[in-house]
């Protein structure tokens, strides 16, 4: 509301300390009477059934030993979120046309579901080497995606929420990475990594009732890192140790699409302004980096 007056009977002037900026009074006349408001002043509330958010979370787990040092993994991982905030504009339809525009509701109706399953194999430090690997396959779903951002009302028919759950926007179905360590002859280590995952889900550009969240964006990721290093003994509890680190070896684009906004799912072309899911970058993911370094152990 402070905002909407700013720019109405403020006459966009702003206040600036120590002095005081008092509105012109205003009224707004519509067939319910007049109000002391001008007309399409915007309210933000806190819906009265409001409660905070709740997750159940359930994790299994199982490790087997396959072999001396080696073990096989798996776990599942159930979660679900109820009483999740929604940002929801209760004008949207104009039912207090002309007295409000925005009516902006907080409310605690939003839902969510995660299953995920991980399988993975594991070696443990012994004859020079060690290894983890594992994969993820995972669903996520919900109703809104929008809990960080207060600006927007993202249903599709705010008498029917249903129709919004689905893929959640950080539904990424598949995730792979591996981490292994080997010790050389001559005092050198090597150490890969590798992590990849499929994209994240999109909307088509023309909401409708049952498609939100079905296509995918182009944000897939794939990356290869290694480390590679000698250990140089200066003394019996001092060691000196240059490195030579590269990332991303193989220079994949790793396209980043900031926005989950309909129509959004090219990575070049999506807009970063306004983004409230902590990555404010959009466009090409880091390129190949070498990087060399001294580590000087005591």
């Amino acid at each position: 509301q402070q905002q909407t007056i700013a720019a109405g009977p403020f006459n966009n002037v702003r206040p600036v300390w120590p002095n005081v900026v008092t509105p012109t009074a205003q009224t707004c006349t519509g067939s319910l009477g007049t109000t002391n408001f001008p007309c399409f002043s915007g309210v933000r509330v806190f819906s009265r059934d409001y409660r905070n958010p709740r997750i159940y979370t359930t994790n299994v787990a199982f490790e087997q030993e396959i072999a001396p040092d080696w073990a096989l993994y798996f776990d599942f991982t159930y979660s679900k979120g109820v009483f999740l905030t929604r940002f929801l504009n209760a004008n949207r339809n104009a039912f207090f046309f002309p007295y409000l525009d925005e009516t902006m509701v907080t409310s605690s109706v939003g839902k969510s579901l995660y299953r995920g399953f991980t399988t993975g194999i594991r070696k443990r430090f012994s004859k020079g080497f060690q290894l983890e690997a594992n994969y993820v396959w995972s669903k996520d779903k919900d109703d809104d995606s929008n809990e960080r951002d207060p600006f927007t009302d993202r249903s599709f028919d705010i008498n029917n929420l249903q129709l919004d759950y689905s893929l959640s926007d950080r539904d990424i179905r598949h995730k792979f990475n591996l981490f292994a360590f080997f010790e050389l002859p001559g005092k050198f280590q090597f150490a890969p990594r590798i992590q990849g995952r499929s994209a994240q889900p999109a909307t088509p550009a023309v909401r409708t009732a049952t498609n939100r969240n079905t296509l995918r964006k182009d944000n897939e990721f794939f990356t290869f890192d290694w480390q590679f290093s000698r250990v140089f003994d200066i003394t019996e509890t001092v060691q000196l140790i240059p490195q030579i680190e590269m990332f991303n070896t193989f220079n994949n684009d790793n396209l980043i699409n900031s926005l989950s906004g309909a129509g959004n799912q090219n990575s070049l072309t999506a807009p970063s302004l306004f983004n409230f899911d902590g990555f404010l970058r959009q466009g090409v993911g880091d390129p190949r980096q070498l990087q060399l370094s001294v580590k000087l152990r005591f």
